[in-house]
């Protein structure tokens, strides 16, 4: 078995839709489908009772672990209802080997190896860790893996992870190696038969229980073996202690007056769920002890040297404040504290999901499920604040660097030049001026995953130096909105595309803290594009989600930071059409007393935002042939007199680009100084008397002035 580098051909057959060619006795470059499961019509208890000599075991837990506290039934009776369920099954011999460990540890979990007398909260972790209800959407088979988390968390709420290793299948009399494919689940559950197709889904039966830590993130990175340098470090600087929460139990109960319903509030018949879960997780970027080690760094001290060469901690961020370079490394000014913090995000983010694959220029919606290393058009991003009371952000690019052999990369503060300078050329990265810090998926063969986040190794020493501030992040920077609210990724809201999901402090409480202030009435729901199949249709979103509120809406939200202190635009991200209404925007330090920022902004498409008090003009109108770039840039400068410009053409829409729609503009709303380390809040309010009327919220943009105004015209992607 080899897992430590998964070889390049399994990853780029993964990203390319290879995965349907790889089967659990194969070789890679074809299908073996002798032992392809036959269906036969069974539910999953059915195949559970109908073999006794695999599953036994897991059956009587079956019968033992109900689905819920309210719930009389057994989760042997769910299974044997409709639906659709991914269940890892483990065998007698899996579950047998699992309760003696929990018998030989340190401090036992049970106290007898009787499967009679485990204990209840074992069993249910046994149970709810191995199955996924699937809801709506279709049963996951091994043709859906990817490296990284399934999309849809477990009956425990904690996501599954997928990784791929190779073992040798034989040797022939020439001394060749045949290797087959092998799909390991939390990194050490081997799946040793996978899609057995039953009536209500796919059982894959694995060799060890599932059983991710109950660790929290702190204390699984200081555990870990290859991470003790680090680890370390979150000890002297009490990180390790701020990184306990996990669940909002007054949440739960709160949950409870709405359970089992949903609020149909938006037109269009749009229902929204409301949260089950308010979970709070992180993720930590950490070095591997073997990073240091390439840099001379053994010991505190060495490190101390280190960072004072390469710090920009005392630039704007500290507003005003001296970096301490005392043993007081709990103090946030101390140089050890600011260092450690640049490495943590208050959420938390699986592998897949540090950027959005969506609508990015040459790809589309219908292609989310099916995408090959062949349709990766441009390179994704996303900008993330870290923790820590400095208010920076780091920039995580997905991207296929020169001779990676196809494979898409995940690398912080990436730097690239890219082909966007005219109207003729595409997006595409020319060369990285620097490759950035590349992510690891995994750590080998331990566990990245905690009760409540994720840690993930990179190669090379996280800082925030000059570069950071006055490279990476001095251009535009795009936020999907939903990037600024934490629990929208920690509680799988923002990515699992299956459904709407509906907040509303009147009738449930305040869920995302994000947001300040929510008048009484404010009807706010998340909608994703919950279609794969049927490509863009009129979703002309960035990333192909949104929020839309309605109601007499008035709301209040945090900003995120920007890189240094300078003058910035801010611009909204508008989509116009007959249901929108009108907004009067706020602007300012003080939440609670903002001051208004121009005239309302109209977003009904008949009117405020119309071709003719926009300026917009088809691009095919000003320059027919594609190559009059003055001409168009002209038409830009128009519009820009006019506070608005054309929609990104880097977000693809059907029939072309957000750039082609006289309705997908970007309004220019604030243009002033901000200051890096400060905090900033905006405000949307109904100006309509009307409360079906809706505020269309997708992305805003803030952009330094070097990049709209500086010596070349400001790209159009």
């Amino acid at each position: 078995m080899n897992r430590k580098n998964i070889t390049k051909f399994f990853y780029v057959a993964l990203l390319s839709g290879g995965a349907a060619a790889i089967s659990l006795n194969s070789c890679t470059e074809k299908i073996d489908d002798s032992d392809l499961y036959t269906f036969t019509g069974e539910m999953m208890t059915d195949h559970f009772v109908n073999n006794p000599d695999r599953f036994s075991s897991y059956l009587k837990i079956l019968n033992r672990v109900t689905p819920s506290k309210r719930s009389k039934s057994s989760m042997s009776e769910l299974l044997s209802a409709r639906g659709h369920y991914t269940c890892f099954a483990p065998t007698n011999e899996a579950i047998a080997h699992y309760i003696d460990s929990l018998y030989r540890m340190e401090k036992p979990q049970v106290s007898s190896l009787s499967l009679d007398e485990l204990p209840d909260s074992v069993a249910k972790s046994i149970v709810f860790n191995s199955i996924i209800e699937n809801g709506s959407s279709e049963a996951y088979a091994t043709t859906d893996f990817e490296i990284g988390a399934l999309g849809t968390t477990n009956m425990n709420d904690r996501y599954i992870s997928i990784s791929y290793g190779t073992e040798v299948a034989n040797v022939t009399e020439s001394g060749d190696t045949a290797l087959n494919t092998t799909i390991y689940v939390n990194t050490n559950s081997k799946i040793i038969e996978g899609d057995i197709e039953v009536e209500n889904g796919y059982i894959h039966v694995v060799d060890h229980v599932l059983s991710p830590s109950t660790a929290t993130i702190a204390d699984l990175v200081i555990s870990t073996p290859n991470m003790r340098f680090f680890g370390d470090l979150l000890k002297k600087t009490g990180w390790n202690s701020k990184l306990t929460t996990y669940k909002d139990e007054a949440w739960e109960e709160t949950y409870d007056d709405v359970r089992g319903t949903t609020y149909n509030g938006m037109n269009g018949g749009w229902e929204g769920l409301f949260p089950e879960h308010r979970y709070t997780s992180f993720t930590i970027f950490v070095e591997p002890d073997s990073v240091y080690q390439n840099y001379g760094i053994t010991d505190l001290e060495s490190l101390k040297q280190w960072v004072m060469d390469n710090n920009n901690f005392d630039d704007d961020t500290n507003c005003g404040h001296q970096t301490s370079w005392g043993d007081d490394y709990s103090d946030d000014y101390n140089w050890l504290n600011q260092f450690v913090a640049y490495h943590i995000l208050p959420e938390r983010l699986t592998y897949n999901n540090m950027v959005t694959f969506a609508n990015e220029y040459g790809c589309d919606a219908s292609m989310m499920k099916t995408r090959t290393s062949s349709q990766f058009y441009v390179n994704v991003w996303e900008y993330w604040e870290t923790v820590g009371i400095q208010r920076r952000s780091v920039k995580i690019t997905g991207c296929r660097p020169a001779g990676g052999g196809g494979v898409i990369q995940r690398r912080i503060n990436r730097n690239s030049v890219y082909n966007q300078k005219t109207y003729k050329e595409n997006s595409g990265e020319m060369k990285p001026e620097d490759q950035g810090i590349r992510i690891s998926d995994s750590n080998e063969d331990y566990d990245n995953n905690a009760l409540n986040g994720y840690y993930y190794p990179i190669d090379d020493i996280l800082i925030w130096n000059k570069r950071v501030p006055n490279t990476i992040l001095n251009e535009r920077l795009r936020y999907d909105i939903t990037a600024l609210f934490p629990e929208l990724m920690t509680n799988n809201i923002r990515q699992n595309r299956i459904n709407s999901w509906y907040f509303n402090e009147d009738k449930i409480g305040r869920y995302l803290t994000g947001i300040v202030d929510m008048g009484s009435g404010t009807d706010f729901e998340y909608l994703p594009n919950t279609s794969y199949s049927t490509g863009l249709g009129s979703w002309m979103d960035y990333q192909i989600d949104e929020f839309n509120i309605r109601g007499k809406y008035d709301f209040t939200m945090k900003l995120p930071p920007v890189p240094y202190t300078g003058t910035y635009e801010i611009r909204y991200g508008v989509w116009a059409n007959e249901n929108r209404g009108m907004a009067q925007i706020y602007f300012g330090e003080n939440y609670k007393n903002l001051p208004a920022i121009g005239i309302p902004i109209d977003l009904r498409s008949g009117s405020g935002t119309s071709t003719a008090s926009t300026g917009w003009v088809a691009e095919s109108t000003i320059a027919p042939t594609g190559t009059d770039s003055t001409a168009l840039f002209e038409n830009q400068k128009t519009m820009r007199n006019m506070g608005f410009m054309k929609g990104p053409k880097y977000v693809q829409v059907s029939g072309g680009t957000a750039r082609d729609s006289q309705n997908n503009l970007r309004k220019i709303i604030y243009t002033g100084q901000l200051e890096a380390g400060k905090t900033y809040y905006i405000r949307f309010k109904s100006v309509l008397s009307s409360t079906s009327t809706e505020f269309f919220f997708d992305y805003l943009e803030f952009v330094p002035k070097s990049v709209y105004a500086g010596e070349s015209n400001e790209d159009i992607w």
